[in-house]
């Protein structure tokens, strides 16, 4: 652990605060949510901005998106257990340290230790979302997991985790370490140098060593050849997750503005029924009104009537 572990500010200061806007707005009453609360926390807090008349702190709030269920665990996990997180920090960097040196034991110990620390980080994620009474699926638990690995090797990935406001899964595109210390995953190694051809065949060509070199050299390019052949496949493979993520984000933004807007409606429908309840009885009591003042006319009409027909009666 490093001594001078990174403050967690995006946690601190949660506040968004715009010209006009006082006091400003503390987001993580929408990120620290249960998740199905948070639509609801979103347009309540959309509300008190349009009252306080702040339109772009009201656009702002209105355009935070909703996160998938992988990415509210591990907003849980940022607030619950931040020093926990912070491991992810110190072992991003030692690992640095290690394929820059090109430290190959190293390397290996340390990713044995990443596999460690992101089932342990992955598996807190799940028990804070059980605390909340969410059991994760095993996809769900997958995407814990693979986010956490990319913000091993990703410094944004490793920033927004830290901050607590994930929205989707992350998904590491480059390929970490080394495999091996042998080539960088993707790029082909160079054909080993052929051997020259001696003048004059010798007896040594034909011997045991020889030949069991030429088995090892075959193996050795054999194995190769499977690893590019796997690197080509997990680069198709993350390039079909990440449009996969791609399209669900989309998906997700767009249900989340109609959402907005059915809440919209609803909060003017409600204020229109509001106000259709106050015209109908201050109608009524208008209505009472005229009753009441044509009843008064024409009381005052029958006392004219007879003070009138008293008048030309003349005295007694």
């Amino acid at each position: 652990m490093r001594k001078n572990r990174p403050r967690r500010a995006s946690l601190v200061v949660t506040v968004v605060v715009w010209p006009g806007q006082a006091g400003g707005v503390d987001l993580d009453e929408v990120y620290g949510v249960d998740l199905d609360e948070f639509m609801a926390a979103r347009t309540r807090l959309v509300a008190q901005a349009r009252t306080a008349k702040d339109r772009p702190l009201a656009t702002a709030i209105a355009a935070l998106k909703k996160p998938t269920r992988s990415a509210w665990l591990l907003n849980l996990l940022s607030r619950r257990s931040p020093d926990d997180l912070s491991q992810l920090e110190e072992l991003a960097g030692r690992l640095a340290t290690a394929h820059h040196a090109g430290d190959l034991a190293a390397l290996r110990a340390l990713g044995a230790e990443r596999t460690k620390l992101v089932g342990q980080l992955t598996a807190a994620a799940v028990g804070a979302g059980a605390e909340r009474g969410y059991q994760a699926t095993e996809a769900v638990k997958g995407e814990v997991n693979g986010t956490l690995s990319a913000a091993v090797a990703d410094p944004d990935t490793r920033t927004d985790l830290l901050a607590g406001r994930l929205v989707k899964a992350h998904v590491y595109s480059g390929f970490g370490l080394p495999v091996m210390g042998a080539f960088t995953p993707g790029e082909a190694p160079s054909e080993p140098p052929a051997a020259a051809e001696p003048a004059e065949p010798t007896a040594a060509l034909h011997t045991s060593e020889d030949a069991e070199r030429r088995a090892v050299e075959a193996a050795r390019q054999r194995a190769e050849q499977l690893v590019r052949e796997a690197s080509d496949e997990l680069r198709r493979a993350r390039a079909g997750y990440d449009e996969a993520i791609r399209l669900e984000s989309e998906a997700r933004e767009r249900l989340d503005r109609a959402s907005q807007e059915v809440a919209d409606l609803r909060a003017e429908l409600r204020a229109a029924e509001d106000a259709e309840v106050v015209a109908r009885r201050t109608a009524t009591e208008a209505a009472d009104g005229v009753h009441e003042a044509r009843g008064a006319v024409q009381q005052a009409e029958r006392a004219l009537a007879d003070a009138t027909r008293e008048l030309a009666a003349g005295p007694h």
